[in-house]
């Protein structure tokens, strides 16, 4: 999948129609655009958590508002329609709605700045920038399996094992699943992962970073030096390049940003059970 098409994926760029116009020198133009973003965005998340922990509201109205023209730039139109909500909060000091809201949006940031690096990563790999959508050979449709008389019967209900040393987040992480047909093996400590990894199949793991002793990045290592090839989500805060590179470099299923939204989270897993 060329980069263009990995970016037409996240929905929260509304690019389809400006992307498919782009001439190359355009399109690098656009990608060093999002290279800004997701390299400045560290500095704007804890500028606006200072901000809002001194209650300065007329600073944090200022850092939203040159945050919602860098967001319209790039294409997040919801997300910077969402500053504008935010500055009102902000100016209205509803001082009760200030830490709840800022949580939430800066968990959309991140979780964009993310998702842009995994579908730029590929690129930075491989040093190209693909801008002409290829076409791709017609294929015959496949022959169509004959479905398994025993699944038919009771389908298999897929295992995920969630690993957080913080059990609030893991009962959040639980509650948002509730009405998928799944399997959740909870546990707080990348050691006791591993002891269950050895003798319980798993059909898709989600690992925290930030764990003490043993922390998500170093647990995906030694699962993917074992030979197992089960896809890996990570739970993080973080959104620094550096962090998000390491997760890639282990084959990074996606990402799911604290703090969780059931609703992020229900459309992350469900792709990989």
């Amino acid at each position: 999948m060329s980069i263009r098409e990995k970016l037409l994926g996240i929905g929260d760029l509304k690019i389809s129609g400006r992307l498919l116009k782009m001439g190359k020198d355009e399109f690098d133009g656009y990608l060093d655009e999002l290279n800004d973003f997701v390299d400045n965005f560290p500095q704007v998340q804890a500028s606006i958590i200072s901000a809002l922990g001194k209650k300065d509201t007329e600073s944090l109205t200022a850092k939203v508002m040159t945050l919602q023209e860098e967001l319209v730039r790039i294409g997040a139109d919801d997300i910077a329609a969402e500053c504008k909500k935010y500055a009102i909060v902000v100016s209205g000091e509803k001082s009760g709605k200030f830490e709840s809201y800022v949580s939430y949006f800066l968990s959309q940031l991140a979780a964009l700045s993310i998702d842009i690096q995994m579908a730029l990563y590929q690129d930075e790999e491989s040093g190209e920038r693909e801008y002409v959508k290829k076409e791709q050979p017609k294929e015959e449709p496949p022959a169509v399996a004959q479905p398994d008389i025993a699944t038919l019967i009771k389908p298999v209900e897929k295992v995920i094992m969630a690993v957080d040393d913080d059990p609030h987040c893991l009962d959040l992480f639980k509650m948002a699943l509730k009405d998928v047909s799944c399997k959740i093996i909870a546990v707080t400590s990348a050691a006791a992962a591993l002891g269950i990894i050895k003798k319980q199949k798993v059909d898709l793991f989600v690992f925290d970073i930030d764990m003490p002793v043993i922390n998500g990045i170093e647990l995906a290592k030694k699962v993917k030096d074992e030979g197992n090839k089960t896809p890996i989500i990570f739970i993080t805060g973080n959104a620094q390049k550096e962090v998000v590179a390491k997760a890639m470099m282990l084959g990074a299923a996606d990402f799911i940003m604290k703090p969780i939204n059931p609703q992020n989270v229900v459309g992350r897993i469900t792709k990989f059970i």
